[in-house]
């Protein structure tokens, strides 16, 4: 049995971002704001998780991954630091949407994480895309 290569998870990762993001476009353009903030905080999610993996870091825990992307790549000056606060920010949001009884979002914010997630996600895939991985 062959292992699955770690470009294949890389790539899937990144398209699964992708994907998400899209994800989160219909569902902030039929209003549905909590659902949105869920699908840009994973679409993050995913993109830095492909991230980590082509720097050999893995973990199960938001939390690490966060604190992982923070110290190697925000901090670094490797990602600007508004981007390593769009994922807190949409971490926090996710969060609130998620487990808040009554969460209120603003139509104009969300629509700004969209637009800076999209610049956010082809950041990391440039990043990714420069590791070489083969």
């Amino acid at each position: 049995m062959n292992p699955i290569p770690k470009a294949e998870y890389i790539k899937h990762r990144l398209n699964r971002a992708q994907e998400t993001l899209a994800e989160a476009r219909m569902l902030f353009e039929g209003n549905h704001l909590a659902g949105a903030v869920n699908r840009i905080y994973y679409a993050l999610f995913y993109a830095v998780s492909a991230l980590a993996l082509a720097y050999d870091f893995t973990t199960s825990s938001h939390t690490q991954l966060r604190g992982y992307f923070n110290r190697e790549f925000v901090k670094t000056g490797v990602v600007p630091v508004e981007m390593g606060k769009l994922y807190t920010l949409a971490y926090d949001n996710r969060t609130t949407g998620d487990y808040a009884d009554f969460p209120t979002f603003e139509s104009e914010k969300i629509a700004s994480m969209l637009e800076n997630a999209h610049n956010f996600i082809a950041m990391l895939t440039d990043l990714v895309t420069r590791q070489n991985i083969s």
